[in-house]
């Protein structure tokens, strides 16, 4: 009982999520259509698992309800591929970029500093 309860938070939330997502970004834009589709797909499995908790047992509305989520899963991924491919991505893989260059810039800088025989170790 209490996983069923958990898989429907986790796909409404996820839902909710990408929903939030999609209205963010520009229209038109395979971002969009990405995180549409996404949310979407979590919307028919968060049905799907809400039917048997509900005492509706019925496998073809269920195979009905996750075969087109699975589905709209693939689209998803496939627009974000788009999307990054086609350049509409850029400001967010290069904030990344810069993310990942920062940590590892400050990373190196600790490393320096707790070796041993380092200056600012105090030995």
């Amino acid at each position: 009982m209490q996983s069923e309860i958990l898989r429907i938070i986790v796909t409404a939330v996820l839902a909710a999520l990408l929903a939030q997502q999609a209205a963010r970004t520009g229209r038109g834009t395979r971002r969009r259509l990405a995180f549409a589709a996404g949310a979407l797909a979590f919307t028919l499995f968060t049905i799907a698992n809400l039917l048997p908790f509900l005492g509706i047992s019925i496998p073809w509305v269920t195979l009905t309800l996750t075969g087109p989520g699975l589905m709209l899963v693939l689209v998803s991924v496939l627009a974000l591929l788009a999307a990054y491919r086609g350049g509409e991505m850029a400001p967010q893989v290069r904030e990344a970029r810069e993310l990942l260059e920062t940590e590892r810039q400050r990373r190196e800088q600790r490393d320096e500093k707790e070796r041993p025989g380092s200056e600012d170790s105090g030995a």
